[in-house]
């Protein structure tokens, strides 16, 4: 798939535009025709990631420009443009940009597209072919990426698992921390990711890690470390089970499955691991009993 920073001049396209936040199943389903459109038209099919630095800042996303590119990549796009629409006007821009620089001749969206009015007149005037997809609902509401992100913040990663398709990712560099969790036996994997993502809140969680196509369970902290220090900053640290590699530098691409508990504090690192214990046990058994598969690395 090729990756684009910028929309650039391109010839009779299948194209899908919108802000692909949280890559749900109704944008899958998108994704899905517009991939087998352009197959059976024998044009290139292009992705348009619609990103706002300014809401970014305002409200982080569930989905990084990098974490929608792998997806859309697994899912057979062509090419992927992630482009900040910030100051544009939605009717110059579908004119000038999708038609006129993208070259579409083929739209696909979902008809809760909420531009399906206008894409319907401009794409008549235009004389481009306007394919609309059915809505994805779960539990009898449309899937939106404020369904997704209610779920997310109540812990619900079932729930995200359901509307999405797939766990919610987080795709980061292993970078290096203090390495307390070696004192203990159990080192972990400092994960960092994009500036403006949406963590999940501040708790212990189950989660598979793909690193170089091999999957590894493990247990992850993600916030501050109450027990070890009194730094402010949230922390994404994972014991990986079985696992014990040099990985520093390394990109990974972790999928979230159950929270666990909240972070606590205990009164010594002995007793972190004998906490970290009863974690593992419990990550172990829902891992197994549920028969978790990676989907990263599928």
């Amino acid at each position: 798939m090729d990756r684009l920073k910028n929309i650039e001049n391109m010839e009779s396209t299948c194209v899908a535009f919108g802000s692909f936040d949280g890559i749900h199943k109704g944008h899958l389903a998108v994704v899905e025709k517009l991939v087998a459109e352009g197959i059976r038209k024998n044009c290139k099919s292009v992705v348009l990631s619609c990103f706002s630095e300014e809401e970014a800042v305002k409200n982080n996303v569930l989905t990084t420009e990098e974490e929608k590119a792998y997806f859309l990549e697994k899912a057979g796009v062509d090419t992927f443009v992630s482009y900040n629409i910030e100051g544009t006007q939605t009717e110059e821009f579908l004119r000038t940009m999708i038609i006129g620089t993208l070259g579409a001749k083929v739209i696909v969206a979902g008809k809760e597209n909420k531009e399906l009015s206008m894409l319907e007149h401009i794409c008549g005037q235009e004389g481009i072919e306007l394919i609309t997809v059915e809505t994805a609902r779960y539990h009898g509401d449309v899937i939106t990426g404020s369904l997704i992100r209610k779920a997310f913040l109540d812990c619900r990663f079932e729930d995200v698992m359901d509307m999405c398709g797939h766990p919610y990712v987080m795709i980061g560099e292993v970078q290096h921390g203090k390495a307390l969790g070696r004192t203990v036996g159990m080192p972990t994997a400092n994960l960092g990711v994009a500036d403006r993502k949406l963590m999940p809140p501040s708790g212990v969680y189950a989660t598979l890690t793909n690193i170089e196509n091999e999957v590894y369970k493990g247990l992850t902290n993600i916030g501050t470390r109450p027990s070890v220090d009194s730094m402010p900053y949230i922390t994404i640290e994972t014991f990986l089970l079985d696992f014990s590699r040099d990985i520093y530098g390394k990109t990974l691409v972790m999928e979230v499955h159950l929270y666990i508990r909240g972070v606590q504090k205990f009164d010594s690192l002995d007793k972190v691991q004998e906490q970290v214990q009863k974690d593992l046990n419990q990550v172990k058994e829902y891992l197994d009993s549920t028969d978790q598969t990676c989907k990263v690395g599928a």
